[in-house]
């Protein structure tokens, strides 16, 4: 027995001392990836371009919602049968009104009529008033110089009252009724001899003139014939007068 281990000891070393067998290497799960190549890379390049390059895929809008029978309105009309805008200047009657003239006279000189003919008077006319349509209500006011200034002296201012209407074909119309401020003098003695008169008047006009205005100016001109208490006596002047004005 103990003959018999000794003989199978070195066996059994010897075994023991030897290497183990190789296993089989396990395949590889995966193969490796072949490197870039410049053919490789333009391809890549090529398919980035044509992805770029290809148009957009439209996106389907939503369904309009549908609309209530109610909250629907008319489409709106064509631009070509839209209104074209126009502007019209007119001469707008203005609410009120006023102008200035320069007149010449000619007639009897009030407190010298005994010593003096029918003489030339000048003087300057203001007037002014509310407007109805191509009616006018208003005030005037004359300063006039009549007689031979210096010798037979007769300074005059008339306010009055008018009424005026232009009729739009040019025709002027008027009246006037208001007092008279006189101061006459008598220069023509050594002794001279001056004094103050009121008396009534009356007038009334008749002439051309352009239609009442808000944009231009209205030029006018008449002949006013007139009557005036003075001294006792009616004295007749006949006056004639150019001018313009305004309304606004």
């Amino acid at each position: 027995m103990i003959g018999a281990l000794a003989i199978a000891m070195p066996a059994w070393a010897q075994d023991s001392n030897a290497e183990p067998a190789s296993t089989p290497e396990e395949a590889p799960s995966e193969e490796a990836a072949p490197e870039d190549t410049p053919a490789a890379e333009e391809a890549e390049e090529a398919e980035e371009a044509e992805a770029k390059a290809a148009p957009a895929k439209p996106m389907l809008a939503a369904p309009p919602k549908p609309m209530s029978s109610t909250s629907m309105l008319p489409p709106p009309a064509p631009e070509d049968e839209l209104p074209i805008p126009t502007l019209t200047i007119d001469r707008i009657p203005p609410s009120t009104s006023y102008e200035f003239a320069v007149q010449v006279s000619y007639g009897q000189v009030s407190y010298h009529r005994d010593t003096v003919p029918p003489w030339v008077g000048f003087g300057l006319r203001a007037g002014g008033g509310k407007n109805f349509g191509l009616h006018r209500i208003g005030g005037a006011a004359v300063f006039a110089s009549e007689g031979d200034l210096g010798i037979h002296t007769l300074l005059v201012l008339e306010p009055a009252v008018t009424y005026d209407l232009v009729t739009p074909g040019g025709l002027l119309l008027g009246a006037s009724v208001g007092p008279s401020f006189m101061y006459w003098a008598d220069a023509s003695t050594i002794t001279v001899e001056s004094d103050f008169g009121v008396g009534p008047a009356a007038s009334a006009r008749l002439g051309w003139s352009q239609t009442w205005s808000r944009i231009g100016r209205r030029l006018f001109a008449f002949a006013e014939p007139k009557v005036r208490q003075a001294n006792g006596n009616t004295d007749v002047i006949l006056a004639v007068a150019i001018g313009s004005g305004i309304g606004r």
